[in-house]
């Protein structure tokens, strides 16, 4: 619909029997909330947004309001969509759905909405000749009500036959509707987790992967919420079975080659993609605060459990907060990519992409190439030999990352200072929530909520 007026859009979408708009934002929980309007109301709304309270950037996912100047009860913003955005919702085809940037009551984009610092980050790349190709790899959980309570539903081994055969009778649907809003998975597999499935999708723009990241787990909760099962992407929804992550997969291109390739490398990688590398690890700490960004987080990044504890890269080293995969013979050239394992769905997805693109693009200014990678895991290693080879551990709590974010100046200039002490602020009460709650407690709250 690029390049219609708006009535042309109304018209189009009153043609196609949709009678209702959704505007929709992602809060720093990285829960969507919006609104919805009639479409015989939309009146000028395409173009100027909808009222939403200042309130509601400084709110949590239990709806306290932290307290942050300019953020209360008192004035409005805007909630204004990308008209690029738009797609109907599968299971109610007569809704369509808006993704939103915040702007002020003049139309400027708000700074600390992390949709906006994703568009202004992506800008700076284009300046100098790179475009960008980003996913999700995500991981998610499926339960079953049994006798009041829920349980992993289907329980099998990873990969196992068994545990495909039980989804072949949803699964074409499932990516029917998938599809529908514009993604289009590529694999799917059963995980090592007990009820657990992943569905990576194929790269796209890092605006519209972001935008992806929301109505895929919007569309698959939805779609087995209708068959009587419950998905969760929750990082850690079972103390007793492995972890769900959601990792972000990356690649750079110019010119319609990708510039992170080089075969003659032990890795595979350019100079580029090194200095990328290095600006990830550089920033890793403060990164972690958004692409990890939950008490229940903290519960996954254990070392030993495939969740990418400590912060270093290695060649396929499942057990390194970043991963150089493997390439594709025959395709190695555009199968070259880099991965953040250290990643779940928690996270506001714009708010993690744009941190890294912020962190890799430090790398590539400053030429910050990173240390020899790991090809061990390691936690196998004794602490002196972690020590020699400056493997550092991740932060190990909410709390850590937060310090780190704090004073890290480039996300900072990224995403603003009342965003970053908005987040830490929002992030700050979810922590003293959690703090008197049992692990079970912590784990089953995430599960519900994400």
């Amino acid at each position: 619909m690029l390049g219609e007026n708006t009535k042309n859009i109304i018209d189009h979408l009153d043609e196609q029997g949709i009678e209702l708009l959704e505007f929709i934002y992602v809060d720093y929980t990285g829960i969507p909330r919006g609104k919805t309007i009639f479409l015989s109301e939309i009146g000028n709304h395409l173009s100027s947004g909808m009222g939403i309270t200042k309130a509601m950037p400084a709110s949590t996912m239990r709806d306290e309001i932290v307290s942050i100047e300019g953020m209360n009860a008192v004035g409005e913003y805007r909630l204004v969509p990308d008209l690029r955005s738009l797609q109907i919702l599968p299971y109610a085809p007569t809704v369509a759905t808006m993704m939103c940037d915040y702007r002020d009551q003049d139309g400027c984009k708000m700074e600390f909405d992390p949709r906006v610092s994703l568009q202004a980050v992506v800008a700076e790349y284009k300046k100098l000749g790179f475009e960008i190709k980003m996913t999700y790899e995500n991981e998610f959980t499926l339960y079953q009500k049994t006798d009041n309570s829920l349980e992993p539903y289907n329980p099998k081994i990873c990969f196992a036959a068994e545990a495909m055969d039980n989804t072949y009778h949803f699964l074409p649907k499932l990516i029917k509707n998938l599809r529908k809003v514009g993604i289009d998975p590529v694999e799917y597999y059963p995980e090592a987790g007990a009820g657990q499935h992943e569905l990576p999708i194929a790269p796209t723009d890092p605006l519209t992967a972001g935008d992806n990241e929301i109505r895929l787990k919007r569309v698959i909760k939805k779609f087995f919420a209708d068959n009587e099962l419950y998905a969760t992407f929750a990082p850690k929804p079972n103390l007793k079975s492995a972890s769900n992550g959601a990792h972000i997969h990356m690649s750079l291109w110019k010119d319609g080659t990708n510039v992170l390739y080089n075969r003659d490398d032990q890795l595979e990688l350019s100079q580029i993609g090194y200095y990328f590398v290095g600006g990830l690890l550089q920033h890793i700490d403060a990164l972690l605060a958004l692409t990890c960004p939950t008490v229940n987080s903290y519960q996954r990044l254990q070392p030993g459990h495939w969740s990418s504890a400590y912060a270093t890269f290695g060649k396929d080293n499942r057990e390194a907060a970043i991963r150089i995969p493997s390439t594709f013979r025959g395709d190695r050239t555009n199968s070259m990519n880099i991965e953040l394992k250290a990643s779940d769905a928690t996270a506001n997805p714009y708010l993690a992409l744009a941190g890294i693109l912020s962190a890799g693009l430090e790398g590539l200014k400053n030429k910050k190439a990173p240390l020899t990678p790991v090809d061990v895991a390691p936690e196998t290693l004794t602490e002196d030999m972690r020590r020699e080879k400056k493997i550092n551990r991740l932060p190990q709590s909410l709390g850590d990352a937060l310090a780190a974010l704090k004073k890290d100046s480039v996300m900072i200039k990224t995403f603003s200072k009342i965003g970053i002490e908005t987040y830490i602020k929002v992030k700050q009460a979810d922590i003293a929530y959690f703090e008197n709650k049992t692990a079970e407690e912590i784990a089953a709250e995430h599960r519900d909520i994400y």
